[in-house]
């Protein structure tokens, strides 16, 4: 399997030789706090430890950091859930590697849980899919953060609808009425762009949001997800511990 290619590091360093004291340091202190975590979990912690320290090294990113410990604590409370035979193969590793390197390109926090529930979901599958898996790497590592959050309305729009203190209700007569209500902070394009974008990734079922329709409210938004859609929803929905 091709490896990652090397990164360029965000760090403002361009300034520092290759062998500053400053810089070596820097980098090992923005990556230790990852590595004890993953170090510490038992079984896989070392092989993920070992590809994060790779990683880290390309990216020194705080972002990237928190991610992994967040990794961490994550597996340690899971770690008897997850498939023995999985956990020991190749496949894993290189999903790990894969997911890792996303992680430390993405700058948004959707997009680092949706890669970290992928990871888990995966894991603890009792048929873990490695390509399905992959596929699903690479879709939220062409997203935005609003992709990510509208197809989490659409795989459950009466708890969006609950956390905005039920906005919409049983009033609505538009999807595009029914998601202006959920994020207030859209325009009209960015909603008709997002909503076309998932419709041609073929997430949802209708192609439109302007088409009008009795006034029921956020039932409009119920089964709007197609097979895929809903897959890919729970792939990204991290596990309960």
């Amino acid at each position: 399997m091709q490896r990652t290619p090397h990164l360029k590091s965000k760090w403002s360093l361009d300034n520092m030789s290759e062998d500053s004291p400053l810089k070596s340091t820097r980098a090992e202190q923005i990556g230790e706090g990852a590595v004890i975590a993953l170090n510490a979990v038992p079984i896989v912690g070392g092989v993920l430890a070992g590809i994060a320290t790779t990683v880290i090294e390309k990216r020194q990113d705080r972002r990237l950091e928190a991610f992994l410990i967040d990794l961490a604590e994550n597996i340690d409370a899971l770690k008897g859930q997850m498939s023995s035979d999985f956990i020991k193969s190749e496949e894993f590793a290189d999903l790990a590697e894969n997911i890792f390197s996303k992680a430390s390109e993405a700058r948004q926090q959707e997009k680092l849980d949706a890669l970290r529930a992928i990871f888990l979901n995966t894991s603890l599958a009792s048929r873990p899919n490695y390509d399905e898996a992959t596929e699903m790497v690479e879709l939220i590592g062409g997203w935005q953060k609003r992709h990510i959050v509208l197809l989490k309305i659409l795989a459950d729009p009466y708890k969006a609808d609950e956390q905005m203190d039920n906005a919409v209700g049983e009033n609505g007569s538009s999807i595009e009425e029914i998601v202006r209500k959920l994020l207030p902070e859209w325009d009209k394009s960015q909603i008709e762009r997002t909503w076309k974008d998932l419709y041609d990734a073929q997430i949802h079922r209708t192609p439109d949001t302007k088409g009008m329709m009795t006034n029921q409210g956020i039932f409009h938004l119920e089964n709007r997800l197609t097979e895929f859609g809903q897959k890919v929803a729970n792939y990204i929905r991290l596990p309960r511990r």
